[in-house]
């Protein structure tokens, strides 16, 4: 038994060598390796190809050929690459096309499938002249390819001129070296935990910090340069970079070496990044209110949220798939810690300072000039849902009514028109052309908000800006029910488009009985667009915030028992409705083990847990009659219940006739403080104390005597949780190794 013990630690002590002489042989390298492939008209008679001919111009169709194929040669790379992004030189007349294909594989013997390759536009610039195409990822399991192959298709109509491509390009990258996602989100937990600070907001969700992912060299730079506006508006995109790969943090490390260093865009373009398992990535440097490089003329005051992966349809081009429910969530923590900190309105819209045109304040790519799809129709549908999501997070109390919703109804008559191109908020609108006259088909569309709470109200309409070949009518008259009656208000259209226009100011009541009622009948002109888009009602009633502060457990305790009592002091509370305790095992509250709501106010809480833990965050939610939301501070504990272990696990004898005996172990709560340690000869049974309550984890020996020594050791917590003695010896002197002065270093540091 004491031999095994002394193998095992000899080998632990032989792997920190071995680690440590790795980092530091690496550790002027830079983490992330790319390169450039390139196949130009020499290098296309390598491949095999059919009805295509190869000339110093490129390749393209044989006389009287249709359509042919190139297939190149398999190529193996400089180096072993984990992600691409292919490029291409192509003449497409009228009447042709190319279609491109890519496949991988790790020795040259087993493939991936073909990949059909797409154009790029979000990560193209309007002076390109090579078309860019997504960025393809090495299956998880791969890690790293090491082989590439194209397929190229030619065709054009009879008679037609033929395509021509001049040349293809791939940028490889390997960016496996880093941390994965799991090591990442353990790093950025542990800087955390020791930087919990008083939480007057929206909590911020957990974010991996640009100084946790991006360890390439190159990251290094300085910020002297950086621009700022305060954030207004949120901006949702997506990478295209591909949906397979099972190490996120090598892709986000390659877009960053693409953006920055490929493209020179001074930094990776996006404020933020998800990926499909929720983690969220820090990206441009600067922090708050930096204005990134990912929109163009609404870059500034503006925070932008990628979505690593593609999410347009499956039958779109390059075929997407819906965000997983992870990767939904962390947005919406994520845009409600920013709509609560910036004080924005989800479902509003407004300006910025470099577009002057009004848009969402939560917003697609697509939404800011309409020339991209990003970020994917499947994306791109879930902005309602994500506006609500927000809006229900940070306790905007607006209520929203949307066209497509049941609070909505219209007559079921000819003349409704469907807004085209997504224009509409939400993405979509209805229409009818207006007209004087009474005796005509009447268009009546109703809405019918569900208040859960009644009083005075802001109604406003949103007049969305679409192209129907035709202005928006003067004269659209609102009918609207409240408590005090019946009101008519008449707006021109035409003049606030993109805009949310204020209607008045009205008492509602509870429930659904009220009422707002538009028709396509106007008083002022026929054959002009009359809109039914959403509405939303702004309560101008408010109630007194009340405030919050935890009392007790105070940050950072520790406990040694299971039962804690949880105490808070309430100020300005006569508003409150429910006062709820949550604990969790994370600061963003992701994973709550406690979430225990009581009516009206309470000030205290004794929770018995079932087991111990290392970290919990605990915090108090008032929620109002408002229903406005408050916060306490996030503070932590430790409970830790269990004595550590601990074994005597070395001799060792040195050349000059020294013994040195090594002990240590382990504590799963708030660590090992000190420890005892015991020896006895082999033939006598009584332990005797040679050392106690010691930090230290070896010592010199000086046997009495030239008898077999044995050893024992017991360790105590930070909280005095104390191991039980051993019956039986952790180590023999029998079991010493000697150790020569030419291995002393770096095993041992003798003073």
């Amino acid at each position: 038994m004491t031999s095994s013990k002394r193998i095992v630690v000899l080998g632990c002590f032989l792997l920190v060598f071995i680690v440590a002489a790795v980092v530091a042989a690496q550790s002027d390298e830079p983490e992330i390796k790319a390169g450039t492939l390139e196949l130009g008209p020499a290098d296309f008679h390598e491949g095999s190809y059919q009805d295509v001919v190869v000339s110093s111009e490129g390749l393209s169709l044989a006389p009287n050929a249709t359509s042919g194929h190139y297939t190149s040669a398999a190529i193996e790379t400089a180096f072993p690459f984990n992600a691409l992004v292919p490029s291409w030189s192509v003449e497409v007349p009228e009447g042709a096309s190319v279609s491109m294909q890519i496949r991988t594989s790790k020795s040259g013997d087993r493939w991936s499938e073909w990949i059909q390759l797409f154009r790029n536009d979000d990560w193209m610039e309007p002076d390109d002249v090579d078309i860019l195409g997504q960025m393809i990822a090495v299956p998880g399991e791969d890690v790293t390819h090491g082989f590439v192959q194209f397929l190229v298709t030619l065709s054009r109509y009879t008679d037609q001129a033929s395509p021509n491509l001049r040349g293809i390009k791939a940028t490889l990258f390997d960016s496996t070296q880093g941390p994965t996602a799991d090591e990442l989100v353990a790093r950025q937990e542990a800087l955390e935990l020791d930087q919990v600070q008083e939480v007057t907001g929206y909590p911020k969700p957990s974010v991996v910090g640009r100084g946790t992912w991006c360890t390439d060299p190159a990251c290094n730079y300085s910020s002297s340069e950086l621009e700022y506006w305060p954030v207004s508006h949120l901006i949702l995109h997506h990478t295209v970079s591909g949906n397979s790969s099972a190490n996120w943090a090598a892709v986000v490390r390659a877009i960053w070496y693409y953006h920055t260093i490929t493209r020179e865009w001074g930094d990776i373009g996006y404020n933020y990044l998800v990926d499909m398992n929720g983690v969220l990535y820090e990206g441009h440097l600067g922090g708050d209110d930096v204005i990134g490089t990912h929109a163009a003329g609404a870059n500034a005051g503006s925070m932008a949220l990628a979505m690593i992966g593609t999410f347009t349809t499956a039958s779109q081009s390059p075929p997407g798939i819906s965000p997983p429910q992870a990767m939904r969530n962390s947005a919406v923590e994520l845009f409600a810690w920013k709509a609560d900190q910036k004080d924005i309105d989800v479902h509003s819209n407004g300006y910025l300072p470099n577009v002057d045109w009004i848009l969402p304040k939560l917003m697609g790519h697509r939404d800011v000039y309409g020339t991209t799809a990003c970020p994917g129709d499947q994306a791109y549908a879930l902005l309602p849902w994500l506006r609500d999501q927000v809006a229900s997070k940070v306790n905007i109390s607006t209520v929203y009514v949307d066209e497509t919703s049941a609070a909505f109804s219209k007559n079921n008559v000819p003349g409704w028109q469907v807004a085209s191109d997504n224009c509409g908020d939400n993405g979509h609108a209805y229409y009818a052309w207006s007209t004087q006259n009474s005796a005509a088909t009447i268009n009546r569309g109703e809405w019918r908000p569900n208040l859960a709470q009644g009083g005075f109200y802001e109604l406003q309409a949103f007049i969305p800006y679409c192209i129907t070949g035709a202005p928006e009518t003067d004269g659209a008259t609102y009918t609207i029910s409240h408590v005090n009656g019946v009101s008519n208000v008449t707006i021109s259209q035409e003049d606030h488009v993109r805009t949310w226009m204020s209607l008045g100011t009205y008492e509602f009541a509870a429930g659904n009985s009220n009422v707002i009622k538009l028709s396509n009948l106007t008083q002022t002109d026929s054959n002009l667009g009359v809109w039914f888009d959403a509405l939303r009602l702004v309560p101008t009633n408010t109630c007194p915030l009340p405030s919050i502060h935890s009392l007790s457990p105070p940050n950072a305790t520790w406990f040694d028992s299971r039962g804690i009592n949880f105490s808070w002091k309430i100020d300005n509370g006569q508003a409150i409705q429910s006062t709820r305790l949550e604990i969790a095992t994370d600061s963003g509250f992701s994973n709550k083990i406690l979430s225990q709501e009581f009516p009206g106010q309470k000030t205290a809480y004794t929770v018995n847990f079932a087991q111990d833990f290392k970290r919990l965050f605990w915090r108090v939610k008032l929620t109002t009659s408002c229903n406005q939301i408050k916060y306490s501070n996030v503070q932590w504990i430790g409970i830790d219940t269990a004595p550590p272990e601990s074994s005597v696990n070395g001799v060792y004898v040195f050349e000059d006739g020294r013994t040195l005996i090594a002990w240590g172990g382990q504590d799963m709560g708030i660590g090992i403080a000190k420890y005892n340690i015991d020896y006895r000869p082999d033939d006598n049974p009584n332990w005797v104390r040679w050392i106690s309550n010691t930090p230290n984890m070896s010592a010199f020996f000086e046997p009495p005597d030239g008898r077999e020594y044995l050893f024992r050791s017991q360790a105590i917590d930070g909280l005095g949780n104390t191991e039980l003695w051993s019956t039986e010896p952790d180590i023999s002197t029998v079991d010493a190794i000697n150790v020569y002065r030419a291995i002393i270093f770096p095993l041992f540091r003798l003073d």
